[in-house]
């Protein structure tokens, strides 16, 4: 549908800060807003505002069974990478320290790389993108019809601490 910002403006709406397809990008403070779109979203943002996940050890933590998890990770970031998409698994990704750029994709037919993976839920893929600059304090959500290459370096090589809450897409389904 297309929008017409004179009627937006009329109805004093308010938009996520950048949205493109399905992906999301924003500050933590505003979690609330994204709540309703997955049963595990809440629970996920509690996660992420409740932990003292800076404190946290490079590892998996699990948060609701096979449903949701959460992987922490510190690394430097890099200046290349290939695009990788999921199929089982939503992606919060939120920086603690640091910033990087994120690549983003709509999932349009681009060239797979690497087969995927049921075991890792991942494949990869060749193609352009948006770049996304994340900082610390921020989020982005990327669904399965979103491929994304994290970890880029934003000018120069930095150290990036970020937790990735893997929500399933279909929480309860048997593995």
């Amino acid at each position: 549908m297309a929008r017409n910002i004179e009627e937006d403006i009329e109805l004093n709406l308010i938009f996520v800060p950048l949205k493109t397809e399905s992906m999301i990008k924003d500050s933590l403070t505003n979690h609330e807003k994204y709540h309703s779109l997955h049963p595990l979203f809440a629970k996920a943002f509690e996660y992420l505002q409740s932990a003292d996940l800076i404190d946290y050890d490079e590892g998996k933590y699990p948060i609701d069974g096979n449903d949701m998890y959460a992987s922490i990770s510190e690394y430097v970031t890099k200046g290349e990478g290939q695009l990788e998409g999921h199929v089982e698994y939503i992606d919060i990704q939120y920086i603690l320290k640091g910033t990087e750029i994120i690549g983003f994709a709509p999932k349009n037919g681009q060239k797979e790389t690497i087969p995927y993976s049921n075991e890792r839920d991942i494949a990869f893929y060749e193609g352009d993108y948006e770049p996304i600059t994340l900082n610390a304090g921020e989020f982005v959500i990327f669904y399965p019809e979103d491929l994304h290459l994290p970890c880029l370096k934003n000018g120069k090589p930095s150290v990036v601490k970020k937790v990735v809450v893997k929500v399933r897409l279909n929480p309860g389904k048997a593995e």
